[in-house]
């Protein structure tokens, strides 16, 4: 008896422990959530994908990011709609990490990084609440 409840008892914690130790699920944002205000939790990611076409130079990036609550994981990543077609567009994806509480805006824009003085095709752009 005292070793069933024993057994129950360690898997429980198990469970518990494996529950609170998971990493918490990415906010998910689309050009949908354009303009909204977000809330994460510090040590949170933050997973921003909007329609793109790099193979006409253009690619998203963020412009005058926090680095104090924010850090881009890696580079933006892009999945082609078509991937038998040179040249498709499709979706790129950028992924922040929040290092910090507090209240900061995360903008993106989509133009090409080598011209100069043009304004951007496009912006993106959340307010984001990190507890």
């Amino acid at each position: 008896m005292l070793r069933k409840f024993l057994c129950e008892s360690v898997l429980g914690f198990m469970i518990i422990l494996a529950t609170a130790c998971s990493p918490a699920k990415p906010a998910n944002l689309t050009v949908a959530d354009k303009g909204s205000q977000v809330s994460v939790k510090v040590g949170g990611q933050i997973v921003i994908t909007l329609d793109g076409n790099p193979s006409t130079g253009y690619t998203w990036e963020a412009q005058g990011l926090d680095t104090t609550i924010f850090k881009q994981v890696g580079e933006a990543t892009f999945v082609s709609s078509d991937p038998g077609l040179v040249g498709a567009g499709g979706t790129l994806s950028l992924t922040f990490k929040v290092l910090k509480a507090g209240t900061a805006s995360l903008t993106l824009v989509y133009h090409r990084p080598w011209e100069t003085g043009i304004d951007p095709l496009d912006t993106f752009s959340v307010s984001v609440t990190v507890k």
